[in-house]
């Protein structure tokens, strides 16, 4: 049976959930839920305390910076990744000097914290900004220089006094703002392995020590804990360090920073990004031992910026597409690297797309794992990427129009082998940019093969997106 939609919107944003209560790892390992039980993907960006959307609140005025989230959670994005300091500028310091918290940086999160609980924004906090903290070393105040705890940079993560100089960080900053239910995670150290020139051993009793330590502060206090994580720098770990960022057992989830080939750092066209987006995330799947979410918590052009933001929009649309469909645990989430430097408005549209399509799936039911190399599709110039389990499939479909021979995708029949288990499916194509349902219909999977064919309703589609999920027959 097949059912054509007319294009029109399938729901706007009072439609998309709103989530209740601490997020943790959903039953089946992959995604997250919140405390009634609901799905969650991470759908969201970098920002920062002295950028643009932020930058009135750290001066005193919160009203831009309500508006601003609440554009955001209109646009679907549910979580923002941000440093509690951006040591870009000193008066974005949380301590200084060591030990003395800025008054100006701890109202902002006195302030910044309860707006986000109102408008249901979720956190993804890291306690310190390594990058500018590295290139400023010379007058960053725990460089001993200036009566801070590190005589050289490797001192970092494995002197005793610095060590301790950061736990008293955590400790002021569980105690004051550790209760939220905002707060998503914590990521104990932004790009560890990058900065330090630490042995794999050091980093990884690091992350065990920060860890335990985080998590006995927070029941201390507040009774119950947050999800806790480490970023890499390094797109695709390997080896020991490999094995720390995706099977260190201490840790809730698994993030990386998705640099990944010079079509996501320095592209020249929007698909190239999009590729070596979805074969980076396929890759660190296959890399962990445990069944653990993992999404790219920092990505973007950033040896090259896209001065065309309409040519910059599509390339983040495609690469948000193509690290949810790979099977990453959301959309991924791109730092700026634009002029004003925060998530440009059509970015946030793109991700409204995406947070429509979100809601066809059951993300507290679905355990997938990377199959493109199970699905076909009947014309050689249609990219295909996916992820799914025996009972759910979520599927995308990009045009490449680098391809001379490139048309539409109306028509283009498409195989997915082996993956789901026989029986009677429900298959919903959507288009991608407003995040419009535009075709739905029922199948029989028989001898492991899922057979369907793509709609475009008539609408000059670049890309489509499909849920496939288990139905009762008729």
């Amino acid at each position: 049976m097949s059912i054509t939609y007319s294009p029109t919107r399938s729901g706007g944003p009072a439609s998309l959930p709103q989530h209740q209560g601490y997020i943790s790892v959903a039953p089946h390992g992959r995604y997250f839920q919140d405390e009634a039980g609901q799905g969650f993907i991470v759908i969201g960006h970098n920002d920062a305390i002295t950028w643009p959307g932020f930058e009135e609140l750290l001066w005193g005025d919160p009203a831009p910076a309500e508006a601003y989230i609440a554009d955001l959670r209109a646009h679907g994005i549910n979580v923002s990744r941000i440093m509690l300091e951006y040591a870009q500028v000193r008066h974005g310091l949380l301590e200084d000097p060591v030990g003395k918290f800025a008054p100006r940086v701890v109202r902002f999160w006195d302030q910044f914290i309860p707006l986000a609980e109102r408008h249901g924004l979720y956190l993804l906090l890291t306690p310190y900004d390594t990058f500018w903290q590295v290139l400023h070393w010379r007058q960053y105040p725990y460089n001993h220089l200036h009566g801070g705890p590190c005589k050289r940079k490797v001192d970092w993560l494995t002197k005793r006094a610095s060590i301790e100089a950061q736990k008293a960080r955590w400790k002021f900053v569980i105690q004051r703002w550790g209760g939220s239910p905002n707060i998503f995670a914590w990521d104990l150290m932004n790009e560890i392995d990058l900065y330090w020139k630490s042995t794999p051993r050091q980093l990884y009793q690091y992350i065990a020590e920060m860890a335990a330590y985080v998590r006995a502060l927070e029941r201390e206090y507040w009774g119950k804990t947050h999800l806790i994580t480490v970023s890499s720098a390094t797109a695709v770990p390997q080896g020991d360090l490999g094995e720390i960022i995706y099977n260190h057992p201490d840790i809730d989830f698994i993030n990386t920073h998705l640099y990944a080939g010079e079509g996501v750092k320095a592209p020249v066209d929007t698909i190239e990004g999009a590729l070596n987006m979805g074969s980076a995330v396929a890759a660190s799947l296959d890399r962990m031992i445990y069944v653990r979410p993992y999404f790219d918590s920092e990505s973007g052009p950033i040896d090259a910026w896209i001065r065309d933001v309409s040519l910059d929009a599509e390339y983040h649309h495609n690469m948000s597409f193509a690290h949810l469909a790979s099977g990453g645990a959301g959309s991924g989430m791109r730092w700026p690297y634009t002029k004003l430097h925060h998530l440009l408005p059509p970015f946030r549209d793109n991700l409204l797309g995406l947070a429509r399509f979100a809601t066809a799936v059951d993300w507290t039911k679905f355990s997938s794992r990377n199959i493109d190399i199970w699905i076909y599709a009947h014309d050689e110039s249609v990219i295909k990427v996916g992820c799914g389990d025996e009972y759910r499939l979520l599927l995308w479909f990009l045009s490449d129009r680098r391809r001379s021979r490139a048309g539409s995708l109306e028509g283009v029949r498409i195989d997915v082998h082996d993956v789901l288990r026989d029986g009677h499916y429900c298959i919903e194509q959507w288009e991608t940019y407003e995040g419009i349902r535009i075709h739905q219909e029922r199948v029989i999977v028989d001898g492991g093969i899922l057979r369907f064919s793509l709609h475009t309703c008539g609408m000059a589609l670049k890309d489509i997106a499909v849920s496939v999920s288990p139905c009762s027959p008729g």
